[in-house]
């Protein structure tokens, strides 16, 4: 016991009459930091969270039975959040924000040829986009940059892109059966004209068939002509794919780099850098 005490008395010393070294080396440590802090271009963090709409509602029902509408939340579930994400994560997203913000510019990227220059400059703003899924189901996109203005601009124009993406997936679904409706009415509409041909040529039990089967060929165009107008106003009509609750907007100020911090932080590696070379160097005194 007395000789750890007397060993901790003894560091003690050693650091106590070594305090010209250790204020030597922690002002060294602030200078250096306090250059670094102040040579380092400030970053600016913009945010918006977000949250997915209930992809149910995209469906051409609910249009037309009210009953759909009220059963359903207008917020989604954990797996359209993760459709979401999906989408933000995707390489085709950042291609498109690097080319609306002429970010190959923005990054400095050298000569290189353009795919190289998307892939580098892609590979920068995945460092500077953050996606955060939260404890609440929402989707928080985080930005920084040295552009206060274009944080917020970045982020916001995202969500639009996660919008537009999502409400097209729909759009071009209700399209698509849209078209492949009208096709098939088409056809049954020739039937109908050849079957109506036919019926004056014919008589006896044929006829009779004949008429019957364009009674139900015009029942059926009737009900595909209803669905193809049901499809054309679902893609018409296609709902909003999320919520922003908060939008982003510009930083009052630089959060990066935490200048005070850094340099406090720094004074405290230099202090006890400092101190731990003395009791290297006096080690023998200390036995």
């Amino acid at each position: 016991m007395d000789n750890n005490q007397f060993n901790l008395i003894s560091a003690m010393e050693v650091v106590k009459n070594g305090w010209r070294t250790i204020f030597l080396y922690v002002l060294l440590a602030v200078a250096a930091a306090s250059i670094s802090v102040f040579v380092v271009k400030p970053s600016f963090k913009s945010s918006a969270l977000i949250i997915s709409a209930n992809t149910v509602l995209a469906d051409k029902g609910r249009l037309f039975n009210t009953e759909l509408q009220s059963l359903y939340s207008y917020f989604g579930s954990g797996d359209d959040l993760d459709r979401i994400y999906g989408m933000a994560d995707m390489d085709i997203t950042y291609q498109r924000l690097v080319e609306d913000f002429s970010l190959i510019s923005y990054y400095e990227i050298g000569q290189d040829s353009l795919p190289i220059q998307m892939r580098k400059a892609i590979k920068y703003l995945r460092k500077d986009l953050q996606l955060q899924k939260t404890e609440q189901g929402q989707l928080r996109i985080v930005c920084w940059t040295n552009d206060k203005m274009l944080s917020a601009n970045i982020v916001n124009r995202l969500t639009d892109i996660l919008k537009e993406t999502a409400m097209a997936i729909w759009q071009k679904n209700y399209r698509l059966a849209y078209d492949q409706m009208n096709l098939s009415i088409s056809k049954m509409e020739k039937n109908y004209q050849l079957l109506s041909d036919s019926v004056a040529r014919i008589s006896g039990a044929e006829q009779e068939l004949a008429k019957a089967s364009k009674e139900v060929l015009l029942e059926q165009i009737k009900a595909y002509r209803k669905t193809t107008d049901e499809f054309k106003l679902a893609a018409e009509s296609t709902p909003e794919a999320l919520f922003v609750m908060e939008s982003a907007i510009p930083a009052a100020k630089a959060e990066r780099p935490d200048k005070l911090a850094i340099i406090l932080g720094a004074a405290l590696i230099g202090f006890i850098f400092s101190a731990l070379l003395l009791l290297v160097y006096h080690r023998k005194t200390l036995v």
